[in-house]
């Protein structure tokens, strides 16, 4: 992150051996992090500025906070900081500071392995060899090193007392409420767990041998809040990592942040930030400095919407591929063609894995077809999905956050057609700028795709749109009695340099040759904000239904726009109690519309499913089922089809990069029941 741009530290070199690669995500995720604890570090030190005052990091590995508070003069001659860790970890951070003048210079004077007790000990930094769950000793360590439990005293636990077991963990805590008159206890670790992302994140810990062993009993904020006041603290404030984040970042410095680096990754960053926290506990003098000193507003909260535990919950079905090939993509596009025997549904692009390659994108198309199942079955009947490959004739697709929009005309040789539209190989690359048709139909092998011709196509490449992805694409209709072509409409989006679109464009396709034509549609006053990840559906063929969405600011919308082709005008629905969200999907099934999933900045309340009656309009917000641990679900970057007579949802595909914790794939086809809403 030092190397990149994110902050400065001029001594972080000195305890790296080999710089690694990280992705933009990882950079960000622990900017969130360094962010967080170093804005808590600097409060308290300008909050007992001019008194004597201690911190005391416990598990503090090989942090440079000393050093950079040191820098920047924000450690007065009145703090002493002291550090505790495993006797290995601090016998080899003694090596370090021995082999750097500049960090002896930083401590000045010390001592190595002073009055019985191992580590590194100068007039204010004190470096000290202990375990945290033998309280005895390190209280005496403590007292040996010169610690004064009288005096205000931080002390930090940044990602290290997650790894204790609970008991010990817990008693670390009652024991500093009970030695320190005037102290706060400042953590930052892991919450939210039973999510489909808080799943992976344990799994990554557990293959890693350091499982979170106190997550389970303190999952969420509040249970966090009442560890702390249960344990003798009078206080306990908690915020998540996104919302100090945008408590501590100006909006210029998080704008510069999310630029630093090509970064297409919103999701799966939004998620990091809600599945970690800051807690500040407190006694004494120091109750509430943080609210206090620091002026921070406490944790926000969303009072539109109802208390997520008491939202229903849905009921859905994980379906089996037949042929054990299951369908591993996100952000992937999906086009449905259905009778009355079933459907069969395209997927398009996204990323995944495949027989040759670990990960990436992925230029195979894929074919689900589903025959002969009893639309009107119970909820609990067993259904299998067909999932095989799609030979390509001229055509290579792999490509991300592209839309695939099945047209309502056929050719002239009487094949459906599919058009596929934006989307991008990295963030630095954007593809289709100007759409590609293809023409679907199945050959003796099985189905196939090919391109359709288009001269227009090649003579108005230079005044295509601005190339986009993440936008939203519909095929409306005119009420005119013959139909030749068909029309799409695509909205918003964002561009190679992070320009949030707020454009309407309407695309014709003439059924009898494939060509091409578009125009954009004039900006209204009443119109919805620029946004992007956001999802588009179709009501009474004639009206786009446009949904949430991310904004400028980053942040995700919570409102309902409608947009009438015919009369070419925007209008909002007014509907209450909606959450906020974007990367979801949407269908329209008479008068009601459903969102699918999506990805918010409300620590456990993610997005499920809401049901809005755009008669009314109202909506009614439904919680995911409890996620299986061998199954993890992730209801973002993926594609949904409404098959079965308008009976049913399929979800196919999501997931994505989950921070350092790996990528992950749902592995099966979601059946959602619609009659459970009824």
């Amino acid at each position: 992150m030092v190397k990149n741009g994110y902050f400065r530290d001029d001594y972080i070199h000195h305890f790296v051996i080999k710089c690694s690669r990280r992705t933009p995500l990882i950079h960000l995720g622990y900017y969130m992090r360094v962010l967080t604890v170093d804005f808590a570090l600097r409060s308290f030190l300008d909050a007992t500025s001019g008194q004597p005052t201690q911190i005391i990091s416990c598990g503090a590995g090989f942090d440079t906070s000393f050093f950079r508070l040191s820098f920047i003069g924000s450690i007065h001659q009145d703090v002493c900081f002291y550090e505790v860790d495993f006797t290995e970890v601090v016998d080899r951070k003694v090596e370090c500071i021995l082999g750097s003048e500049s960090l002896q210079e930083c401590i000045g004077p010390f001592e190595v392995n002073e009055n019985g007790v191992r580590g590194l000990f100068g007039s204010q930094y004190r470096l000290i060899a202990s375990d945290l769950q033998a309280l005895d000793e390190l209280e005496s360590n403590l007292m040996q090193a010169g610690a004064a439990f009288s005096l205000p005293t931080l002390l930090l636990a940044e990602c290290a007392i997650c790894y204790m077991d609970e008991a010990s963990s817990s008693s670390l805590i009652q024991w500093a409420a009970s030695s320190f008159e005037d102290a706060t206890f400042v953590t930052y670790e892991q919450i939210h767990p039973d999510d489909g992302f808080g799943i992976v994140m344990q799994k990554h810990f557990e293959s890693m041998n350091s499982p979170l062993l106190s997550l389970t009993k303190f999952p969420d904020l509040d249970s966090q809040e009442h560890r702390y006041v249960s344990r003798g603290w009078s206080s306990c404030s908690v915020w998540t990592a996104f919302e100090m984040f945008r408590q501590v970042a100006s909006p210029d410095e998080r704008l510069k942040v999310v630029n630093l680096e090509p970064f297409d990754e919103m999701e799966e960053w939004h998620l990091e930030g809600c599945h970690f926290a800051l807690m500040v506990a407190s006694k004494g003098c120091l109750t509430d400095w943080l609210r206090k000193f620091a002026d921070v507003p406490p944790r926000l909260t969303d009072s539109v919407v109802s208390d997520p535990i008491n939202k229903p919950q849905v009921q859905w079905e994980l379906l089996e591929p037949e042929s054990g090939r299951a369908v591993c993509r996100f952000a992937h596009g999906t086009a449905m063609f259905g009778d009355k025997n079933g459907f069969e549904i395209l997927i398009v692009g996204g990323f995944g894995p495949s027989e040759n390659s670990l990960h990436g994108r992925r230029h195979e198309v894929l074919y689900i077809q589903n025959r002969n199942q009893d639309a009107g079955g119970p909820l609990t009947c067993r259904r299998i999905v067909d999932v095989e490959g799609v030979l390509l004739e001229n055509v290579k697709l792999g490509v991300l956050h592209h839309t695939c929009t099945r047209l309502s005309l056929r050719g002239p040789d009487g094949l459906t057609r599919v058009m596929v539209y934006g989307g991008r190989h990295s963030p630095r690359r954007a593809v289709n700028a100007w759409p590609i048709i293809l023409s679907v139909f199945r050959g003796e092998t099985g189905p196939r795709m090919t391109v359709a011709s288009s001269d227009t196509a090649a003579t108005c490449w230079n005044n295509a749109p601005v190339p986009r992805w993440r936008h939203s694409s519909v095929c409306l209709k005119y009420p005119t009695p013959a139909p030749i072509q068909d029309y799409v409409v695509v909205f918003g989006g964002r561009t190679l340099d992070f320009k949030v679109l707020g454009d309407l464009l309407v695309w014709t396709i003439r059924a009898s040759d494939a060509s091409i034509s578009c125009r954009e549609v004039p900006h209204q006053r009443d119109r919805p904000s620029a946004r992007f990840s956001h999802s588009a559906a179709v009501w009474d063929e004639k009206t786009m239904v446009v949904t949430g969405g991310l904004g400028e600011d980053m942040l995700p919308h919570r409102d309902i726009w409608c947009f009438s082709l015919e009369e070419e005008t925007w209008h909002e629905l007014d509907i209450a109690g909606m959450l906020p969200r974007y990367c979801h999907t949407s269908a329209v099934c008479g008068d009601h519309l459903f969102l699918i999933g999506g990805v918010n900045t409300l620590p456990g309340n993610q997005p499920g499913v809401c049901v809005v009656d755009l008669s009314a309009p109202s909506c009614i917000e439904y919680a995911l089922p409890d996620q299986n641990p061998a199954c993890p679900i992730m209801l973002h970057n993926h594609t949904s089809e409404v098959v079965d007579d308008e009976t049913a949802i399929l979800v196919v595909g999501g997931g994505g990069n989950c921070f350092s914790f790996g990528t992950a794939f749902n592995s099966r086809v979601i059946r959602i029941d619609l009659r459970q809403f009824r």
